[in-house]
């Protein structure tokens, strides 16, 4: 297993140990804050997975579908905001040629969003995969990450379907969400 700094965080190495034990080499990302973490730990512990830049989220998935053509088994890594922008790649291309992709999303738009824009995709984000048919996990806490992402991938690999893991804010964001009751 790869050595991981203890200044990132458990969730973070999780998700790394996850994509990489599912055995995809190759993680196609947007940049987003909380997955910088994940992509820190990719450079330094897990040299043999590959890291590609895209600049929108539909161009990620254009660039997975031509991994996967090309015998590759591709993890996309966005914002949940961003999947809208990927809808008309994922229902034309995706799912209908069956391109497995395992997505690994961080919320937006959940509990302790602070930007309001964010709200409307995040909370709409599992109805949406529901009504294109693409199950999706959720990591709860740190310690189910890398069990929850590995799982996930070679469900994806496996059916040749895709799945999404979805990691939701309190996990990602550095200070934890305090929920009062009424």
């Amino acid at each position: 297993m790869a050595r991981v700094t203890s200044d990132e965080p458990r969730w973070a190495s999780g998700v790394c140990a996850g994509v990489h034990a599912s055995e995809s080499g190759d993680v196609v990302y947007v940049p987003d804050n909380p997955l910088s973490h994940v992509l820190r730990i990719f450079e330094t512990a897990f040299r043999d997975v590959r890291l590609v830049l895209a600049t929108r989220e539909e161009e990620a998935f254009g660039i997975a579908a031509g991994l996967y053509l090309g015998g590759r088994k591709p993890t996309v890594m966005l914002q949940s905001s961003g999947l809208g922008n990927s809808l008309n790649a994922i229902t034309s291309l995706l799912i209908p040629c069956q391109i497995p992709v395992l997505m690994v999303i961080s919320m937006r738009g959940d509990v302790g969003e602070w930007n309001s824009a964010q709200v409307p995709m995040g909370r709409s984000l599992p109805a949406i995969l529901d009504a294109i048919g693409i199950p999706h996990s959720r990591v709860e806490s740190a310690e189910d990450a890398a069990k929850t992402v590995q799982v996930a991938g070679e469900t994806a690999f496996g059916t040749r379907m895709l799945h999404a893991v979805l990691l939701l804010r309190t996990i990602t964001s550095r200070t934890q969400v305090r929920l009062e009751s009424d």
